[in-house]
């Protein structure tokens, strides 16, 4: 008896290797990915500007990113005696604006130099709701606790989305005509917009998708949303606040993840690399041991083999096998 609908994603044809340049945009799903892949030693960057949630703001990002337009302290906003951007996630707020703005332009560089060279741009849609300020009706990133009557809501038109988004993944293509676009929808609800609200917004996401698959040929869909709501499906796969995916869901995806976009070398690469990482958090009984220094010595000679195929460097684990001695 089958108990459960499982999805089994296809394999893509397009297959990511350690050699390739990799960017995530996009809401706190995308993180989770984007770790998984740090970790392993990816060349993977994550959210230049932090998380976004909507397909607004996601668009006038990479926009933005594509002018290099750098930030000024006209540009930033002071409250609660911290300076921030409306554009940006609070993890970029700061109570001096220079040290403000150079962490903001230089993720900045840092997305150009990475969308200029990727093979994968992953975006995860969050949610088709957007905030706009009512002083001068830009549409925010995120509103930084300032309060709501500060800003209007609205649930952004399918049609403007497409548009938006049609326009800068076309700039995109003049800049970097190899990349391949993978959209995801998060699985994380936003039930403080409310349940019937949370469901047409994905809908409007959904709709988006499909009709930019239609007209890019670049363009991909991975199912992360459909492995929780219709895979899964049981609350047991959320942490306690019943919004977010738990740890188990999240490598539930990412196995399906590995699965549908990394090449079989890589996938070896990967368990090569693993191993490493659970040697260097391995403590000994007795550091001095010869049984020990061997260990270290047996380990940093097969780091010394996989450096020169894998783009992240194992200075840390390093440091904790070596910490030890």
């Amino acid at each position: 008896m089958k108990f459960r609908t499982e999805i089994f994603p296809k394999e893509s044809d397009y297959l990511m290797d350690y050699k390739d340049t990799i960017l995530f945009i996009g809401s706190c799903f995308s993180v989770n990915i984007h770790n998984k892949l740090h970790q392993l030693k990816f060349n993977t960057v994550s959210n230049p500007f932090g998380i976004v949630y909507n397909p607004i703001s996601l668009s006038k990002q990479l926009n933005r990113i594509l002018n290099s337009k750098h930030y000024t302290k006209s540009d930033l906003y002071l409250f609660n005696e911290k300076w921030l951007s409306f554009d940006h996630h609070g993890e970029f707020s700061s109570s001096n604006s220079e040290e403000c703005l150079n962490q903001i332009n230089a993720r900045l560089d840092q997305g150009l130099k990475q969308l200029k060279t990727a093979k994968f741009l992953f975006m995860t849609l969050g949610s088709a709701w957007i905030y706009s300020k009512k002083s001068d009706g830009k549409t925010v990133s995120n509103c930084h606790k300032i309060p709501a009557k500060e800003f209007t809501k609205e649930l952004a038109n399918t049609s403007n989305i497409v548009q938006e988004l049609s326009n800068v993944i076309e700039r995109i293509a003049t800049v970097n005509p190899e990349i391949q676009i993978i959209f995801s929808i998060s699985p994380v609800r936003h039930l403080s917009d409310g349940h019937f609200e949370n469901q047409l917004s994905k809908g409007r996401l959904f709709d988006t998708i499909y009709q930019l698959k239609n007209q890019f040929e670049n363009v991909h869909y991975f199912q992360a949303y459909e492995l929780i709501m219709d895979d899964l499906r049981d609350y047991r796969f959320y942490n306690t606040d019943l919004v977010h995916p738990s740890n188990e869901a999240i490598e539930y995806i990412w196995e399906k993840f590995k699965s549908t976009y990394i090449n079989t070398s890589s996938l070896s690469t990967i368990t090569k690399v693993e191993k490493i990482i659970a040697a260097s958090q391995h403590r000994p009984f007795n550091p001095q041991s010869d049984a020990h220094q061997k260990f270290i010595t047996k380990t940093i000679r097969q780091i010394e083999k996989l450096e020169s195929d894998v783009p992240g460097n194992f200075l840390k684990e390093i440091d904790s096998l070596t910490s030890n001695e």
